[in-house]
C-alpha cells in the first residue's frame, strides 16, 4: 500500500520512556514487526549508545507480553520466530525499504 514509507522511531519531543513504550507497543499491536524502534534524535554519536540501551530496555517487556499472548491465544511461538521479528525490526526492515528506495526491488501495485 504505501510502499515508501516506513514507521521509524520516536521523534526528540516524545522522548519520555512512558510515551516511547507506549508508542512503541501500539506499533507493534497494529504494524507486527514492519516499523524500526529506534530513537531518531541522537545528536551526535555518543548520544546513539545510550538511546540503544533505552531502546533494548522499551523492547525486551514488549516483546515478551508480545509472545506470551501470542502463546496464550495457542500460537506456537518458535526461536525462530523470535529471531526472525528481531531481525525485521533492527535491520531488514531499513535495508529492503532502502532498496526500495533505490529501485532495487520492485513490488507489483496488485
Amino acid at each position: 500500500m504505501f510502499v515508501y514509507l516506513l514507521p521509524f522511531c520516536c521523534w526528540w519531543y516524545l522522548n519520555q520512556p512512558s510515551i516511547v513504550e507506549e508508542i512503541t507497543r501500539e506499533r507493534m499491536e497494529m504494524l507486527g514487526a514492519s516499523f524500526i524502534p529506534q530513537h531518531s534524535d541522537a545528536r551526535v554519536l555518543e548520544q546513539v549508545i545510550y538511546k540503544w540501551k533505552n531502546t533494548r530496555r522499551t523492547m525486551t517487556p514488549l516483546f515478551t507480553n508480545t509472545y506470551q499472548l501470542l502463546a496464550e491465544d495457542g500460537r506456537a511461538v518458535t526461536r525462530e520466530d523470535i529471531r526472525q521479528d528481531i531481525n525485521r525490526l533492527f535491520r531488514s526492515n531499513f535495508e529492503r525499504w532502502v532498496n526500495l528506495r533505490s529501485g532495487h526491488e520492485r513490488h507489483s501495485t496488485a
